[in-house]
Parts: structure tokens; C-alpha cells; sequence
């Protein structure tokens, strides 16, 4: 009897964990996302790996250098440049999912920041 109580608190956490989270990201919470998938059916405690491997990570970041392009803060150059290191990162990105290498997700989420902080860096450039 605890085990099927343990299995549906279970359920129902991840349930609700699941769509609280999908809502503060703007995800659409339905079956597949809305980003092509490449993980390999990482569990609920990894939400990096899910998060990097959902293509999510990469997404944002595009987002975010298009906003910067759109408001002058970031040239041209500079733009197809960081642009070219996001397109790199993500070819890595499906190729390590694929693999299920936790680690290398890890290095991989840790460029991704590097790339924010690059994207901060050329759009605060001007200040």
C-alpha cells in the first residue's frame, strides 16, 4: 500500500512541477514541446539536462540576440558571430544528448552561459 501512495504522490508532484514550470518559461506544455527534442529520456531530477537537451537553452539564447539585434544594441558582425557559436554549440548539444553524456551536457549548459555573457557584453558595449 505505500508503494502505490509513494508512485501517485509521485505522479501528482510531477504533474504539477511539470506545468508550473512550463508556464513560467512560456513553453507550451503539451505532448512533444515546442522545440525539436534530442535527450534520451533524462529524469525529472536533471532538469539541466532536460532544459539543455529540450533545446530550450539554445532557443533563448537566439531570442535574446535577436531582441538585441532588433533594439541596435549589437552590429551586424558581431550578431552572425555569436550566432555561428550558438549554431556550433547546438550541433554538440544533439550529438552529446544522443550519447547521454551528463557531463558533457554540463560543459555544454556552461558555454551556453558563456554565450550569454557574451551576448550581455557586446549589447552593454556602448555604456
Amino acid at each position: 500500500m505505500r508503494k502505490i501512495w509513494s508512485v501517485a504522490v509521485l505522479g501528482a508532484s510531477l504533474i504539477v512541477s511539470g506545468s508550473a514550470n512550463a508556464q513560467s518559461w512560456g513553453v507550451y506544455a503539451g505532448s512533444g514541446g515546442g522545440y525539436p527534442r534530442y535527450d534520451r529520456g533524462y529524469d525529472d531530477d536533471d532538469g539541466l539536462a532536460r532544459l539543455i537537451c529540450s533545446g530550450q537553452r539554445a532557443h533563448m539564447l537566439e531570442d535574446r540576440l535577436r531582441h538585441e539585434v532588433a533594439e541596435d544594441e549589437i552590429e551586424d558582425d558581431d550578431a552572425n558571430r555569436i550566432h555561428t557559436a550558438i549554431d556550433r554549440l547546438e550541433d554538440r548539444q544533439r550529438h552529446e544528448c544522443r550519447e547521454g553524456d551528463r557531463r558533457a551536457i554540463g560543459d555544454i549548459a556552461y558555454r551556453y552561459d558563456r554565450i550569454g555573457q557574451w551576448i550581455d557584453s557586446e549589447a552593454h558595449r556602448g555604456w
